[in-house]
């Protein structure tokens, strides 16, 4: 995963406070074996990426799809979304 891909990861989680990750169509479009182990070798590696980053799986994953939360940390978004409204 690049930095760029781990950013948008990012970006996801502080916007909503969970990644939706989406496995279910990992090898479509692969024409051969070799390239259909590549496509999942390279989701793994994602995937590694993302628990190094903190996120852990919120319950176990089902039907190709995962939600990932990372324990212990709100999204900054979702806090400033949860404030108080004050009336002045």
């Amino acid at each position: 995963m690049t930095e760029d891909e781990l950013r948008e990861y990012m970006e996801e989680w502080r916007d909503f406070g969970y990644l939706f990750i989406r496995a279910r169509w990992t090898m479509d479009g692969a024409r051969t074996l070799t390239e259909a182990a590549r496509r999942f070798r390279d989701r793994a590696e994602t995937l590694e990426q993302l628990a190094r980053a903190g996120f852990e799986l919120d319950q176990p994953a089902d039907n190709g799809f995962a939600i990932a939360v990372r324990p212990g940390e709100e999204s900054p978004m979702r806090l400033v979304e949860e404030e108080p409204k004050t009336v002045g």
